[in-house]
């Protein structure tokens, strides 16, 4: 039952749920209200009538001769034997009391009737208790009342004075009287409650599903909207956002930058599958052509030719092989495998080791390189590390000009870290460029071709998994440039101090 009250509660739309939530609610107050006001006015209305009574005994008691009684409560301590006075007493004042709106007996102390009630045509039909009922009755706290049912199976409230004599309880008056007229009031004021508790519940629900309607309309936008996103993959579209600063609207805002960062992720990786495919067909066409002249005999025996393009081939099959890595480790660090293997580095080993690799990269550039005499040790992957700082010389090869320069620099920096830069004067980044250089898919210079002398454009990875790699291992890596000036790459690591032994292995 559960299960298919959940099943079917979560087909109904959000504004009929909260429509009946709130409707639920305001039902649920409205009548625990209209519960309180009928029970209120029921007791009040019965402590009058309590009241009223207890005011009609006392003048009743009053205007007996010589005052025999007074009315006690609680009682005193019962008589014994009555005196024929006192009896004559008890019986005038149940005359008086007897009415046509209510009935007087005269009980004993012990609950036996001493003067029963009078014969009026109009009088309440006599009420007969228990003697533990009216113990019960003038024990507790309700000023001696009781609410009981006669024989014909209406409402009266009876009340139970004490009458005392010389400080002792000589007997005790009990009054009935029908309620029927606080029941009829009641009644009433019942269905008017009801009357007003609908009509409060009609004018919610004529105001409550269009005001909840018109919260919910943002919603519904995006919820057409991203239907129709999804369909017809129309990244373009955006949602009008609403005026009002609260959860809706923040939502709205949070759901057009999403799409936003979707539509120019998509562009990316389209622009990066096209570039990924023209890479990858650049060099199989040379492998294709070159083996077609090897199959053709175009080098006729002629070793040297025959080794040119072998070496032509090689050259090709390494460069796809570079793109290839690169999306592997894009993979991996999507997947979040990219921890790295830590060891103390020396930080000087390793950037001798770029230096010399740069140099046989230089077309004619000036590699220079400048590490601090007292330079830090870093603890890093030493391999991940130089392929770094190689990818990014070769970045600053590629964009430098034939005469200009490429530096390697390291030293100590602030907080415990060591500073390694590398700076050229080359054609720099626009400043447009510049905040997305590490986003992935990027590239700067977005034009497929790749004709030579131009052909310097990469996957747009490099930098991307560069910070994702520097990031894995404690590190920051930063970029300025200044357009037709050149740029400076910065990465700073965490330094492992001099009281560190740093062993062979570590290099």
């Amino acid at each position: 039952m559960k299960q298919k009250l959940n099943k079917w509660t979560t087909h109904i739309p959000i504004r009929w749920r909260l429509t009946l939530i709130s409707l639920g609610l305001f039902t649920v107050l409205l009548s625990g209200l209209g519960t309180i006001i009928l029970l209120m006015s029921e007791q009040a209305l019965l402590n009058n009538q309590i009241d009223a009574l207890h005011n009609e005994a006392l003048l009743a008691v009053k205007g007996l001769r010589n005052h025999p009684f007074v009315l006690s409560k609680p009682p005193g301590p019962p008589e014994g034997q009555l005196s024929p006075a006192l009896l004559s007493s008890l019986i005038v004042l149940g005359e008086r009391l007897t009415s046509s709106n209510s009935d007087a007996i005269i009980l004993s102390p012990s609950g036996t009737v001493m003067v029963p009630s009078n014969d009026f045509p109009l009088a309440p039909m006599p009420i007969r208790l228990s003697p533990a009922e009216i113990h019960q009755a003038m024990t507790d706290d309700s000023e001696g009342s009781k609410l009981v049912r006669d024989a014909h199976k209406l409402r009266q409230l009876v009340v139970l004075i004490p009458l005392v004599n010389d400080h002792q309880t000589v007997a005790i008056l009990q009054i009935s009287t029908p309620t029927s007229t606080i029941d009829e009031f009641i009644t009433t004021l019942r269905f008017i409650l009801l009357l007003g508790v609908g009509g409060a519940l009609s004018i919610a629900i004529a105001l409550t599903f269009p005001l909840i309607g018109t919260a919910l309309r943002p919603l519904v936008e995006i919820e057409r909207t991203s239907r129709y996103i999804a369909e017809e993959r129309a990244l373009s579209m955006r949602l009008c956002a609403p005026a009002t600063n609260d959860e809706i609207g923040r939502l709205t805002l949070s759901f057009n930058q999403m799409v936003e960062q979707l539509e120019t992720a998509f562009k990316r990786q389209k622009q990066f599958v096209s570039d990924a495919s023209h890479e990858l067909r650049t060099p199989l066409t040379v492998l294709r052509g070159s083996l077609e002249m090897l199959l053709i005999g175009v080098d006729r025996g002629d070793i040297e030719t025959s080794r040119r393009l072998a070496r032509s081939m090689s050259s090709e099959v390494l460069r796809m092989q570079r793109l290839v890595e690169d999306l592997l480790a894009l993979t991996r660090l999507d997947e979040g495998r990219r921890a790295a293997r830590e060891d103390i580095v020396n930080v000087r080993t390793i950037i001798d080791k770029v230096y010399d690799q740069a140099q046989q990269l230089a077309r004619g550039q000036d590699i220079r390189s400048d590490v601090a005499a007292n330079i830090f040790s870093v603890r890093a992957d030493p391999d991940r590390l130089q392929q770094i700082l190689l990818n990014i010389v070769e970045n600053a090869v590629k964009y430098t000009a034939t005469d200009g320069c490429v530096k390697l620099v390291a030293c100590n920096g602030v907080d415990n870290t060591v500073v390694i830069e590398v700076r050229d004067n080359g054609k720099g980044i626009p400043a447009e460029a510049l905040p997305h250089v590490f986003d992935r898919f990027y590239r700067v210079d977005s034009a497929r071709s790749r004709i030579a002398p131009q052909r310097i454009g990469g996957s747009g990875l490099g930098l991307a998994i560069a910070k994702e790699l520097i990031e894995a291992q404690g590190g920051t890596i930063t970029i300025d440039s200044i357009f037709g000036q050149g740029t400076t790459v910065t990465i700073r690591l965490h330094a492992v101090t001099n009281d560190v032994e740093v062993t062979p292995q570590s290099l």
